[in-house]
């Protein structure tokens, strides 16, 4: 019963790893569709935030595929693995923390804070 879910994971790996690719190089493509937190931000964020979930998407699908077959994984599956995240893990700290330094600030997101009466709520306002 064992094999079953290792076959389960990998087959999920080699389905979401190229799904996961393919829509960060949509976002590459098409900037409107891309999460709005990161395309507010610099090119160069929006260039490494999509290179890293590449990567990731990437070295998911090889590492499924090298997991079907049983063969040992070459370096470069793991170096896909290991840089994609890193990638996005910094352009996630940069982002908040250099807006900080700029002046930035974050754009309104609650109907208190757009200028409705009720705080956005459709009820009385009761808890």
């Amino acid at each position: 019963m064992d094999w079953l879910w290792d076959m389960f994971g990998d087959v999920a790996l080699l389905l979401f790893g190229p799904l996961v690719a393919w829509t960060a190089w949509e976002w590459r493509r098409h900037l409107d569709r891309a999460p709005a937190w990161v395309a507010r931000g610099p090119q160069w964020a929006v260039r490494c935030w999509v290179a890293g979930f590449v990567l990731l998407g990437i070295g998911m699908g090889s590492s499924g595929v090298y997991g079907l077959t049983g063969l040992p994984e070459p370096w470069v599956v793991g170096f896909c693995r290991a840089v994609g995240p890193m990638l996005y893990l910094v352009v996630f700290w940069r982002l908040p923390h250099g807006a900080r330094r700029r002046g930035d600030r974050r754009s309104p997101v609650s109907g208190t804070v757009e200028g409705t009466t009720g705080g956005g709520r459709d009820d009385d306002g009761s808890l």
